[in-house]
């Protein structure tokens, strides 16, 4: 369950991209905390809206860090949700086609219920 674990650690990951990213524009810009939010959660989600207050130029630094390292995260978060499903899907086919395989070669067996 490899897979479900870098689920996790990239989910912890995003809410600290998340938590710093708001904390950063509440600190830079001098933001409320709302808005610091909003205007993360516009980026990582890269709905496109236009800023929540104009950003200085520090604060467009920050928001391309904020930028990269949560696209980043929100992608590989996609790849490991991905490899999840398929590794259980896969897991589920072949555990199933042998306790079948194992089933057609027993012999004199009887079931009782």
């Amino acid at each position: 369950m490899k897979a479900l674990h870098n689920l996790r650690l990239i989910g912890i990951a995003l809410a600290l991209v998340i938590i710093a990213g708001t904390a950063g524009f509440h600190f830079i810009e001098g933001w409320s905390w709302f808005d610091g939010f909003y205007m993360v959660v516009t980026t990582l989600t890269t709905i496109g809206y236009q800023e929540t207050h104009p950003l200085s130029h520090a604060g467009r630094v920050f928001n391309i860090c904020v930028i990269a390292t949560g696209v980043s995260l929100v992608f590989l978060g996609i790849g490991a949700l991905t490899q999840a499903l398929l590794e259980f899907e896969l897991r589920s086919f072949f555990g199933r086609r042998k306790m079948e395989r194992e089933i057609d070669r027993l012999t004199d067996h009887y079931i009782i219920c």
